[in-house]
């Protein structure tokens, strides 16, 4: 399945292009500041060519510019260090802040990736051909779910899809179009 991301955080204005979310900061790893940050994609070597940051704003920090000293993924989390920044006092305060990184900073997808935000606007139809509906959304979480208005159903009515490979098998961006499994039930508006 291809890669994905969250959107950025509404209530922090992306600034210089910074809107891709990398992940939020979870905690810290050691003494020389060097901060633990959950990815927000599934596929994190992405991010491995990112010089500079922005984080979203804190309950208590506005947000901050930050250029990136060194940045590694190992088991499942990013270990980042910022110029400027030699201890764990002075990153303290960035706790549970989100990062935001600007796309044209990203590692290039490889030639079958796409972004799952890319899939908003596009056309649904069954795997038998039937047409379903428009993607009008994506609800980012666990697994990131397609919102869906449906051809011929009511529009304040949805139908939400999970995004896996199950139950959504094709992807294709040149055509505008998404294919997914008619499994009973699954098409119901909600």
């Amino acid at each position: 399945m291809g890669e994905h991301t969250g959107p950025a955080d509404a209530s922090t204005p992306p600034a210089a292009g910074k809107n891709f979310l990398v992940g939020r900061i979870v905690g810290f790893h050691g003494l020389s500041g060097e901060v633990k940050v959950r990815p927000a994609t599934n596929n994190p070597e992405l991010l491995l060519s990112v010089t500079s940051m922005r984080t979203g704003n804190t309950p208590h920090f506005p947000s901050v510019d930050l250029e990136v000293d060194s940045l590694v993924f190992d088991k499942r989390m990013l270990y980042v260090c910022f110029k400027g920044f030699e201890d764990r006092t002075s990153v303290e305060h960035l706790e549970g802040a989100d990062l935001f990184a600007a796309e044209a900073e990203l590692e290039p997808l490889e030639e079958e990736e796409f972004w799952v935000k890319d899939l908003v606007g596009l056309e649904v139809f069954t795997t038998e051909g039937k047409l379903v509906g428009r993607v009008v959304d994506i609800i980012y979480g666990g697994n990131d779910i397609l919102e869906i208005k449906g051809a011929d159903h009511p529009p304040e009515k949805s139908i939400l899809i999970p995004f896996v490979k199950s139950l959504v098998p094709a992807v294709d961006l040149k055509a505008k179009r998404v294919e997914i499994v008619d499994v009973p039930g699954l098409l119901e508006a909600q």
